[in-house]
């Protein structure tokens, strides 16, 4: 048996319809045909999911997801609100009363079990306020990493594009990649992608509705491997850079999802970036050794620390972008941010250029090159044993 699978309908031929469908998948079906009931057996057979049909005499789906909510035992139980009630409204009130996803009748049997397959083997948090869902760890180890830069054009989404495809095949484990930038989306245009706006979607929900099968969803695979999460390069979309909350959410899902995830942040310290940098178990900052860049990455530095993040969490890395003899002097850069360099990126016009053109990440178009070198060293730092 791959789970015990609770549904509750007032309506006899879809209990049948449906328990078929799930029993010849290999789950174990428990049926209520009202809503009493049904907070009796999910008390008493605690199981792995509930399927519940909002529309029933009585007691309504709604009250009942509220109830089973409120009680100890079976508050974690993940609940599939399942209705021919269609309006938005409705599903606001679902998803506000505790639902972890809602279908609506009638439905495929295909994405019935999709659905179910899919929250059976998600972490079991259960549906949490933002409040709450803060306060619970992250299910296993997951290695956040902010990139970030003090001002625009530094090449913070071509790093961190490089550094999520290293890390995957450096550890062989899972990386998702998320351009945390509304209307400034870079990657989609790098790689040839049709203007994505999978972040703007979330963001646009309030914070509340916002789940981790819905992060989960608008996730694209790359060939290396990586998941992405894009961005719009529409620049009315920056608006949403407001959505503070909306971010803080987006973030806590993605933290659940892989074992590293990559923020490409952007520029500057925004309401947004304060709040995801919170989340940041290691922050790298991108810096061109040009004089005004290193002023306003000086300012940067002391804007981290001041939010409270361990210098040994941050992570500065010098990329060049021009000849060296025209830049200044590493050891002089040093002496300004009062640390050393992780790694310093030395220039790579042609391979930027080439890697641009194919629409192919540098580290794949050219695996042997002294920038993927690099960037494979910044790589295994981050990934390190023993790293904070």
């Amino acid at each position: 048996m791959q789970g015990k699978i609770l549904i509750v309908d007032d309506d006899i031929d879809t209990l049948q319809l449906v328990g078929t469908m799930l029993e010849r998948q290999g789950f174990k079906i428990v049926a209520a045909n009202n809503g009493q009931q049904a907070i009796q057996k999910a008390s008493d057979e605690k199981p792995d999911l509930i399927i519940l049909d909002v529309m029933m005499p009585g007691m309504d789906g709604y009250e009942v997801t509220r109830k089973l909510r409120a009680m100890e035992h079976t508050a974690f139980i993940p609940i599939i609100l399942f209705t021919a009630k269609t309006q938005v409204d409705d599903k606001v009130t679902g998803f506000e009363s505790g639902a972890d996803d809602y279908l609506t009748k009638p439905t495929h049997p295909t994405e019935l079990i999709a659905r179910v397959r899919s929250i059976l083997t998600r972490p079991k948090t259960g549906s949490l306020s933002l409040e709450q869902a803060h306060q619970e760890e992250p299910a296993g180890k997951s290695t956040v990493i902010g990139l970030i830069a003090a001002k625009g054009g530094l090449g913070v989404s071509t790093l961190a594009l490089n550094l999520a495809i290293s890390i995957h095949s450096a550890t062989d484990d899972y990386v998702t990649l998320a351009e945390m930038r509304p209307g400034q989306g870079d990657i989609s245009v790098y790689l040839g992608y049709a203007d994505n706006d999978a972040l703007g979607q979330l963001l646009s929900r309030p914070y509340q509705e916002i789940r981790l099968q819905d992060v989960e969803e608008r996730l694209v695979t790359h060939g290396s491997g990586i998941q992405m999460l894009l961005a719009s390069y529409n620049p009315k979309n920056m608006v949403l850079l407001q959505a503070v909350e909306q971010f803080e959410t987006i973030v806590k899902h993605l933290s659940r999802i892989a074992p590293y995830t990559i923020l490409d942040l952007g520029v500057g310290m925004s309401d947004a970036n304060r709040k995801m940098l919170a989340q940041c178990s290691k922050v790298v900052v991108i810096i061109e050794p040009s004089p005004h860049v290193i002023a306003h990455s000086i300012a940067l530095l002391e804007n981290l620390k001041e939010r409270g993040i361990p210098d040994d969490q941050i992570y500065p890395v010098i990329v060049n972008r021009q000849r060296l003899e025209i830049t200044m002097p590493i050891a002089q850069i040093q002496k300004a941010i009062g640390r050393p360099p992780s790694v310093v990126m030395t220039p790579a016009p042609e391979l930027a250029y080439q890697s641009a053109l194919r629409k192919e990440p540098m580290i794949t178009q050219q695996p042997q090159s002294l920038v993927a070198g690099q960037i494979s060293k910044l790589a295994e730092i981050l990934t390190a044993e023993g790293q904070k």
